[in-house]
């Protein structure tokens, strides 16, 4: 058997599972990469549900809310406006500048009080935190950071310097058996990495463009 036909025997869309990083934060907060919304359905409707379930103090949005295939804009803005939080907060992917909506997707999640995160910024429950905005050439600033760090991008740890965690998406966990990455579109395909003082969990997502995840469930990160 081919390795194509294999991989699509082993679709892991419909399953959602939750990891939670004790990152001594006193609060908890919720990350959301990759949720690719076309229109209403129900893996959205799962994930929403779980994000109610965990009551969060803070939400971030880690990039491609939407991509080139969303239709129902309408259903993009309820879906935002339902999700929870003191605080919200938002980092831009490189599919909300393909599909040419990044203008309307910060203007609308503004008007529902998200806060983009582009270089540093204050959080009144998680203190400072660093925000990168999607880099065509996926080069970025060199800074340093100390506390959270949110990118769509993982190779955006690459820049980093200082005692932090960063958040990231973008890979929806590659293509991954056992220790072996088959495919990844980053070094960083999905987990926990370290490097000195800094560590990066790259989140699987919560959705995908086209209806299929080999080897890689959804995941919702929970940070505490």
């Amino acid at each position: 058997m081919s390795v194509v036909p294999a991989l699509l025997l082993t679709d892991e869309s419909s399953r959602l599972e939750k990891t939670i990083i004790d990152a001594g934060l006193g609060v908890k907060l919720v990350f959301l990469p990759d949720l690719h919304i076309h229109h209403e359905e129900k893996r959205l409707a799962e994930v929403l549900e779980a994000v109610l379930d965990e009551q969060p103090d803070v939400v971030v949005l880690g990039g491609d809310l939407v991509d080139e295939y969303t239709r129902d804009t309408r259903y993009v803005e309820r879906f935002v406006s339902e999700i929870p939080g003191r605080e919200r907060y938002f980092v831009m992917g490189n599919h909300e500048y393909w599909s040419g909506r990044d203008s309307w997707v910060r203007k609308m999640l503004h008007e529902r009080n998200f806060r983009e995160i582009r270089g540093l910024a204050e959080s009144s429950r998680l203190g400072k935190i660093y925000g990168f905005d999607w880099s065509e050439n996926r080069v970025y600033p060199r800074v340093s950071a100390e506390g959270l760090v949110f990118a769509h991008d993982p190779n955006a740890f690459d820049f980093v310097d200082g005692r932090c965690l960063m958040l990231a998406g973008h890979t929806h966990g590659g293509l991954v058996l056992g220790n072996l990455t088959l495919l990844s579109n980053s070094r960083y395909a999905r987990g926990y990495y370290t490097a000195g003082q800094k560590s990066l969990y790259v989140s699987k997502g919560l959705g995908q463009i086209f209806p299929l995840r080999p080897f890689s469930s959804r995941e919702l990160v929970v940070v505490v």
